[in-house]
């Protein structure tokens, strides 16, 4: 399966063209400027590629939370778009399993706990085993496991398994502390590749067909997980 993923969890992005789970090639953008203006010229230079190379994308798979409002929605969108026009399915893929996926294939330790800082206070996290997340045939309820949870609640999931060899940490450095934010893995590949490999994995382990983690790109939604600032605001009054 020849496939495009794309994410945009934070204030950056990154995209991936995968066959299988042969990486093609990657790449992280929105670093220079926008990530709403650079996503377009990634997404042509690939799609260029692609066709320079005789490859037929077969499905567009995409991060859809949680993570950032606004980041979401630009390779949500992007996919949306691109998927109706191309006629592909898409496969909605969580973030936080695209993120697990990259460490553990590339670092040592069985088990990863991931965290996107959802601000106010608060922690998107979930944890995963190397057993369940790298086999070719993916459960599919690995793929929606993050919650919300208080950033006393992180700190003590943190400091438990924080030196196991066993564990590794993942996620954004800005909500774990200076010690341990100095062995995080540095993967070498971007999270879009994490996106495709569980995106791989999903397709791998349905017994239906199409794979029951094809979705109408009309359907695809965000798992934002929480109200926005505003939302919570308005739902006061």
């Amino acid at each position: 399966m020849i496939q495009l993923a794309l994410e945009t969890t934070g204030t950056n992005g990154s995209l991936a063209v995968l066959d299988g789970k042969t990486v093609l090639w990657d790449c992280r953008f929105g670093v220079l400027r926008r990530t709403a203006a650079d996503i377009a010229c990634q997404l042509d230079t690939s799609l260029r590629r692609c066709e320079d190379r005789g490859l037929a994308l077969d499905a567009i798979s995409v991060a859809v939370g949680p993570g950032s409002f606004t980041g979401l929605r630009i390779a949500i969108t992007t996919a949306k778009t691109l998927a109706y026009a191309l006629g592909l399915p898409v496969i909605p893929v969580g973030s936080l399993a695209a993120i697990a996926a990259v460490n553990l294939r590339e670092g040592s330790a069985a088990n990863v706990l991931v965290g996107l800082n959802a601000y106010r206070r608060q922690v998107f996290a979930a944890e995963f085993s190397r057993d369940e997340l790298c086999r070719d045939n993916l459960i599919h309820r690995c793929n929606d496991r993050a919650e919300v949870v208080s950033r006393q609640h992180w700190d003590e999931r943190v400091a438990d398994k924080c030196g196991r060899s066993d564990w590794a940490i993942a996620g954004d450095r800005s909500i774990v502390s200076d010690q341990v934010a100095e062995s995080l893995h540095h993967a070498e590949h971007c999270d879009a590749v994490g996106v495709g490999w569980v995106a791989t994995g999903l397709v791998a382990g349905s017994t239906s067909q199409p794979p029951a983690c094809y979705a109408d790109p009309f359907s695809l939604t965000a798992r934002y997980l929480k109200l926005s600032a505003a939302e919570e605001k308005a739902a006061l009054r």
